[in-house]
């Protein structure tokens, strides 16, 4: 299951948080190759220690991502301020 992301992840290659987006996407091929890795291989530990890998990976790219979308709403917010 997929989780959703608010706001979604983007396609758009000009969108500020594109780079973050891809880097999620990619993050979870690699979850999933080491799942499947982990059904069809006879080395558990080292499955393990792949899925471990990226789960921290994936979850650094969140966090990541969370950082640069606080940053987008702070400045939206100042440049509001400015005008209003």
């Amino acid at each position: 299951m997929k989780k959703t992301y608010d706001p979604p992840l983007t396609q758009n290659s000009n969108a500020p948080l594109f780079r973050f987006d891809k880097a999620i996407e990619k993050a979870q091929q690699r979850l999933d190759t080491a799942m499947d890795m982990r059904r069809h291989h006879t080395s558990h530990n080292l499955a393990q220690e792949v899925i471990r890998e990226a789960r921290d990976g994936l979850r650094k790219a969140e966090q990541a991502r969370e950082v640069k979308v606080r940053e987008l709403a702070q400045k939206a917010a100042e440049i509001k301020a400015a005008r209003g």
